[in-house]
């Protein structure tokens, strides 16, 4: 867990003052670690251990507030049976920089007034697929994949957040439905970089389950930084899953017997989660629980999120709602907590 809080240290080191020489100004925490490494590295690793007893109190607060211990007391036994495979959506890679789905939406449409007016009301009735398939058949295909490259395929990013914190909460594999490099950055540089990234053609060519020591990307809407096999318009969804092979099938051989973990999805009733619903009808009381760490928002409707919810078999474990902020702090201490074997851990 050092890496992961050893800058935010070194930055609470340095806010103390700097050391200024001779005209010559050097940080507080390259003076200190320079001139007694094994004093500092102590001192870094004392304070990182306050932080995961900090950030595992905050979860126990969040998760008694909410009412949630029993839920995330369970997933963390199934974490630790290796049993949990995160399901990661746009709003983990946002305080990277990247925008949540929504207003890149918006974003897309800069060229035509009219076309955002519409669009605006695709998003409002939650029809994004309408709205990506808006865009396409106004400014063209080529326009959408221009600019989706423009916004989600550049690499000049600083990885931030709590996204950070997954390969130390997860053995193997991530399915994501976000276009951007983050994870790709973040398995990278903690030493743990996917052996494939897949999606198109490669999903639907997925034969049985994957085996769960498979440390593979599953990229369900493409990639950025390749025009082809991207999944965004409702055209491109209805030719992607016709015929041959359907979502449902694609989500069931990824999972396996795996319990999925949300993360950073909003969890309309889209085509996930129908394809999951349906995925549950058709196994019964056989199909695998997955959960998912979502807002609690002023207005959510609890009781009938969670029918919504429960009919793909998820459980949802909520966390109170703030900014962006906010939300990422409760999602780092709850995956802190993960990390570091749950609350009692």
């Amino acid at each position: 867990m050092r890496d992961y809080f050893e800058q935010r240290i070194r930055d609470e080191i340095d806010a103390e003052g700097e050391v200024t020489v001779a005209g010559r100004t050097w940080p507080n925490s390259h003076v200190f670690e320079t001139l007694d490494k094994p004093d500092f590295d102590a001192h870094v690793e004392e304070v990182v251990q306050e932080k995961i007893a900090e950030a595992k109190q905050k979860a126990l607060e969040i998760l008694e507030e909410t009412g949630c211990l029993p839920r995330f007391q369970l997933l963390c036994e199934k974490q630790a049976q290796g049993r949990v495979l995160p399901f990661i959506g746009a709003g983990m890679s946002m305080p990277s920089g990247f925008k949540s789905w929504k207003q890149l939406l918006k974003d897309l449409c800069v060229d035509s007034p009219p076309l955002l007016l519409r669009v605006e009301q695709h998003i409002e009735a939650s029809a994004y697929e309408e709205a990506a398939q808006d865009i396409c058949d106004t400014l063209g295909v080529d326009a959408l994949h221009h600019d989706i490259d423009a916004h989600l395929g550049r690499n000049g990013f600083e990885l931030a957040g709590p996204i950070r914190l997954l390969p130390k909460c997860f053995g193997s594999g991530c399915i994501t439905t976000n276009l951007d490099r983050v994870l790709e950055r973040v398995y990278t540089e903690a030493a743990s970089p996917f052996s494939d990234r897949i999606w198109g053609a490669r999903l639907k060519q997925q034969q049985g389950f994957i085996n769960p020591d498979d440390n593979k990307l599953f990229k369900l809407h493409g990639t950025a930084d390749e025009n082809g096999d991207r999944v965004l318009t409702r055209h491109e969804y209805e030719q992607t899953y016709a015929n041959d092979i359907s979502l449902p099938t694609v989500l069931d051989r990824l999972a396996g017997n795996r319990h999925m973990l949300f993360l950073g999805c909003s969890l309309g009733v889209d085509r996930t989660v129908q394809a999951l619903a349906q995925l549950k009808q058709g196994a019964g009381a056989a199909y695998p629980q997955h959960f998912a760490l979502l807002p609690l928002y002023e207005d959510t409707d609890r009781e009938a999120r969670r029918l919504e919810l429960g009919a793909a078999n998820i459980t949802p474990i909520w966390f109170p709602d703030g900014d962006g902020l906010d939300q990422s702090d409760s999602l780092e201490a709850l995956l802190v907590a993960i990390a570091d074997g749950g609350i009692n851990g």
